[in-house]
């Protein structure tokens, strides 16, 4: 499994703010430490996250639940999801839209999607 480094993480927060506007900047080292962790974590031995879709739920869900940047969590949380998806050779199916994604990105900010139903979508979603 490939994840992503905090070196691409801050290039792609960079490039969102850029891009998208929002401000630039870490809001919490700490977040930002535990956004690039929780992919990894095991327990007794064992990953928490076992697979691509639930590693990335927890990546995305966690990017945009504790806001560890100053602006652009969002489109930060969305780029990660591609560039980690790529890095493990998966992406989205092609007929994942913009409306789509907007859809589960409102639904994540406003606590109607959880981290699992991220993992849902994201294996109903991945090609």
């Amino acid at each position: 499994m490939n994840y992503l480094t905090r070196s691409e993480l801050l290039d792609l927060h960079a490039f969102a703010v850029e891009r998208y506007g929002g401000l630039l900047g870490i809001k919490s080292q700490d977040r930002l430490q535990t956004v690039l962790n929780a992919p990894r974590q095991e327990m007794f031995g064992a990953e928490l996250y076992p697979d691509l879709c639930a590693k990335a739920a927890v990546l995305v869900y966690l990017l945009v639940k504790s806001h560890p940047f100053m602006g652009a969590n969002d489109a930060t949380a969305l780029l990660a999801l591609l560039r980690f998806l790529d890095l493990n050779g998966a992406r989205l199916k092609p007929e994942i839209g913009h409306a789509e994604l907007a859809w589960v990105f409102r639904a994540l900010n406003h606590s109607d999607l959880d981290r699992e139903g991220l993992e849902r979508w994201l294996r109903d979603s991945i090609a």
